[in-house]
């Protein structure tokens, strides 16, 4: 008979590795199975009365709309087990399942579709398994050959919803060739599938769902299950930065700005690159106040892609460096385990946005006219310059005095930004303006800006100046001459 199996390689027999054991246990559905001469050839419930029934697989029904489970049903009667005998009679795969029993996904009538797990505990975070398993279509006389679906999953944790799924997929299960043969039933035809899945802690969840179209007793069959370890857990480490940096020469940003663009290369022990994976960069800020910028958002984790040399790039502006000057670092995070290695950076002196120097000199006399001291003010970089709490404060004992201008009050100018009101302490040395647009529109641009003040009768001869405060920058006014009266 020609064979109706895709070439492809072989997997191993289950059971029959001592190095790399099979972590499913009874994974050919054996164990227990206990058939009389008479019903042998024929599908049997499992865990109903008599029957047969699995020690180490949990079953019932699917959870999918076609295997809700019955109130009253047993869970066995959503699963049948056949004897290998039955189940690989004259297929090309019977002498290469071990001897393997076969599970039928759909048990004792229409709508009992089931499904069968099993926990995998005692996992390598970070460690990748391969899953074997054979599926075939129904071949049973009792009804003609029919295509299935069944759902193929490995959640992470300890049971089978839940838990984030490792790996999924539904599998088309092509109807059987319609070759006859002796018992009344069909030619088997079976297919062996490999998948593959990433630990992220020490349990995962393997299970089998039949999702087969109502109007069958008859699904997808299931045999010869197997997890083995195939890539051992690597030790990964945060390898370098690029620009380079290290614990004595960090990269660096003033306080209350942006850090520049950089990236951070993964390696393991062997320097093979983190190829193409998903990677968690976490902040340890300390007391700086620093966060990193994703969508708009402060956060104090990043999520990228390594690229195929294991670099992941972090943008300029990703990380917003905090009020206080420091240190900090940058772990990283693989799933659910820390790497070795940091990035180090380090908030540094702030850089001053603009310049704060004296306006021209002004001239009062005793008891005469205002006056209108003030600094100019020069950007030294392009960024927008936001707006600022201006306090300007007089000289003490030198009975100089603010002088309210009209109904606003006391006012501060700002040339090319308008006026502002401020307010006066309480004891009549010290006005505050908030919120106040510095009028600066880029690295060279300038503005100038004021408040009024007058010499009273007994006002201090002689030079004197205002203090004004803007944001953390300060510096004397205008020199101010306090002359007698003419």
């Amino acid at each position: 008979m020609p064979s109706n199996l895709p070439e492809q390689k072989e997997p191993a027999a289950v059971g029959s590795d001592e190095e790399n054991p099979n972590l499913v246990k009874d994974g050919n559905f054996k164990h227990r199975p206990v058939f009389t001469d008479s019903r042998c050839g024929y599908s049997q419930a499992l865990a109903k009365g008599a029957n047969v029934s699995l020690r180490y697989w949990d079953y019932g029904g699917s959870g999918n709309p076609n295997g809700q489970p019955d109130p009253g049903v047993n869970a066995g009667q959503y699963i049948d087990v056949s004897t290998h005998m039955y189940a690989f009679a004259k297929s090309d795969a019977e002498d290469q399942v071990d001897g393997s029993n076969a599970i039928d996904l759909i048990g004792r009538g229409n709508n009992r579709h089931g499904y069968v797990g099993q926990l995998l505990p005692d996992l390598t975070p970070g460690a990748q398994y391969d899953v074997t398993f054979w599926a075939g279509a129904p071949w049973y006389g009792e009804e003609p050959p029919h295509a299935t679906r069944m759902r193929y999953r490995v959640t992470d944790g300890m049971s089978r919803d839940g838990g984030k799924v490792l790996d999924s997929e539904y599998i088309s299960v092509p109807e059987p060739p319609r070759v006859p043969i002796s018992g009344g039933s069909w030619v088997r035809q079976w297919k062996v599938y490999r998948k593959s899945f990433v630990a992220q802690s020490t349990n995962a969840y393997l299970s089998f769902a039949d999702d087969t179209a109502n109007r069958y007793t008859t699904g997808t069959q299931l045999a010869c299950v197997s997890v083995r370890l195939s890539v051992p857990a690597r030790e990964y480490r945060i390898a370098g930065t690029a620009p380079e940096s290290s614990p004595d020469n960090p990269l660096t940003a003033p306080t209350d700005t942006a850090f520049d663009g950089f990236r951070v290369r993964v390696l393991d022990a062997t320097g093979q690159p983190l190829s193409s994976q998903q990677l968690t960069l976490l902040l340890d800020p300390g007391a700086t106040g620093s966060h990193f910028v994703q969508g708009g958002r402060a956060t104090l984790t990043y999520a990228g892609k390594t690229d195929v040399d294991g670099w992941l790039s972090v943008p300029t502006g990703a990380v917003q460096a905090g009020p206080h000057e420091g240190p900090l670092r940058i772990h990283a995070q693989l799933n659910t385990t820390r790497l070795g290695g940091l990035v180090h950076l380090k908030v540094g002196a702030p850089v001053p946005r603009f310049s704060v120097y004296r306006g021209g000199p002004v001239t009062l006399t005793r008891g005469g006219r205002t006056g209108y001291p003030g600094v100019n003010l020069r950007a030294d970089q392009d960024d927008v310059v936001p707006p600022r709490t201006v306090q300007v404060t007089l000289p003490r004992e030198r009975r100089l005095q603010f002088v309210a201008e009209g109904d606003p009050g006391y006012q501060l100018t700002v040339e090319k930004g308008g006026q502002y009101i401020g307010t006066l302490s309480s004891d009549g040395q010290t006005l505050t303006f908030r919120k106040v647009d510095l009028a600066l529109s880029g690295k060279g641009s300038t503005s100038l800006m004021w408040v009024a003040v007058r010499a009273s009768d007994n006002t201090t001869l002689g030079e004197t100046d205002l203090t004004f405060r803007i944001g953390d920058a300060t510096s004397p006014s205008s020199s101010i001459t306090v002359l007698g009266k003419q």
